[in-house]
């Protein structure tokens, strides 16, 4: 069970839509859920996905910085990146980004072979019922104990699972991409699943994470906990950038620029 199902799970690989059983289950769920990551550190990041079928917007804000976010938008094929610091918004073609993609495609497969040899093993290990339940967030979940290796290193823990609740349900996870690039997404998420063993059977089974803590090597390494979880079709203001950002071009962002 490696630390990325407690941060990198939610907050890399953005890109995807439903995963799991169908796609259509995992698109199922409208709603918005809020939950807090802390790093080995102690450091807090809070996250917002707010989800409903076409859209949804995922928005990170770490403790004393800005945070920002995006949106997307599968029926008009555009994301849109948010930056909280320069209060600016930027709008991405996402049709020119599959074309984008499928260029570099050939190059990434051939540094996937290259990189085989040196890939980490599979985590190894077990997840085990505790008997225990709590309510996080008002939805109730059960609690399992997890004990393995990963890296090369000793991980164990507990993360407190509920069926079609929390963050991950059936291996989803924040952005709705369409076509070829959801494709991809969800084909890779899959495989993240498959690796991190019986936990990943859990999320795909249609388990969500509402609590998890983590320990690598018997040092605290880490939590994600659940902090609000409302079914429901969020408002239509939440897949909108904030009021008074300014929208800055394609050129102006990857050139680092600023609009006056």
């Amino acid at each position: 069970m490696r630390r990325a199902v407690l941060a990198g799970a939610v907050m890399l690989g953005l890109a995807g839509s439903g995963l799991g059983p169908s796609a259509a289950a995992a698109q199922a769920f409208q709603g918005t859920i809020r939950f807090t990551v802390r790093d080995e550190n102690g450091r807090a990041t809070d996250i917002t996905q707010f989800s409903r079928p076409g859209k949804s917007s995922f928005m990170a804000v770490e403790s004393g910085k800005p945070g920002g976010g995006m949106i997307v938008d599968s029926t008009a094929g555009t994301m849109t990146i948010i930056d909280n610091e320069e209060k600016t918004y930027s709008v991405i073609n996402l049709a020119m980004m599959q074309q984008m993609m499928q260029g570099m495609a050939g190059m990434a497969r051939g540094m996937q072979r290259g990189n085989r040899a040196d890939a980490d093993p599979a985590p190894k290990g077990t997840i085990t019922p505790t008997g225990r339940s709590e309510v996080v967030a008002g939805v109730t979940c059960q609690v399992y104990s997890y004990d393995g290796t990963s890296d090369g290193k000793h991980e164990t823990g507990e993360v407190c699972l509920a069926k079609g609740a929390g963050v991950m349900v059936g291996g989803q996870i924040p952005g709705q991409l369409p076509g070829m690039m959801g494709m991809q997404a969800r084909q890779s998420m899959q495989q993240r699943l498959r690796a991190w063993g019986p936990l990943g059977t859990l999320l795909s089974q249609g388990y969500g994470i509402l609590k998890a803590t983590n320990n690598e090597n018997g040092k605290p390494n880490g939590s994600l906990v659940v902090t609000a979880f409302q079914r429901g079709a969020p408002p239509d203001a939440s897949f909108q950038p904030p009021a008074g950002f300014k929208e800055k071009s394609m050129g102006d962002m990857m050139g680092g620029g600023r609009r006056p």
